[in-house]
């Protein structure tokens, strides 16, 4: 009788996992729509709240350099303010093949993300691949790294 209650309080329900696969796709979801919320106050020139997401040791990585978090957040500034100087705005824009990968208080999320612009009227569309690099501190997420990468553009 002993061994079958030993038995049967090993064999797993199945309930820790799905709690667990519950808790790690909301993790998923929150850092995607960490991502999301980053581009979009990037394209409305929040660099105030781009800051929040970045880690102090947050570096950039692009084919020519690497910035630090301040040099990032202003080549955002810009960039986006130039972009606004030749009238060229957001229209939308939509993730593709997402992906998070999930490693105890590290996450790797990378996804395409395709652009709609419009420049005095004419569309403009860009896809760029991403890889970006969170780290839970303290209950918050924060990105220490990203790498952005241009894959099709219109001129």
């Amino acid at each position: 009788m002993l061994v079958c209650f030993l038995s049967a309080c090993s064999v797993p329900t199945g309930k820790e996992n799905d709690t667990g696969m519950a808790s790690e796709n909301k993790t998923k979801e929150e850092l995607l729509s960490l991502e999301r919320m980053w581009l979009e106050a990037e394209f409305k020139l929040d660099t105030a709240y781009i800051a929040t997401l970045l880690d102090p040791d947050f570096i950039s990585i692009s084919a020519d350099h690497i910035s630090n978090k301040n040099q990032e957040l202003k080549g955002l500034y810009d960039n986006i303010s130039a972009m606004r100087k030749d009238s060229i705005f957001l229209d939308s824009m939509k993730f593709e093949d997402d992906m998070v990968n999930l490693y105890d208080n590290t996450a790797i999320v990378t996804f395409i993300v395709h652009t709609y612009k419009k420049n005095k009227g004419r569309p403009i569309e860009k896809r760029m691949r991403f890889n970006d690099t969170w780290i839970n501190r303290n209950g918050k997420w924060k990105a220490v790294s990203s790498q952005g990468i241009v894959i099709e553009k219109d001129q």
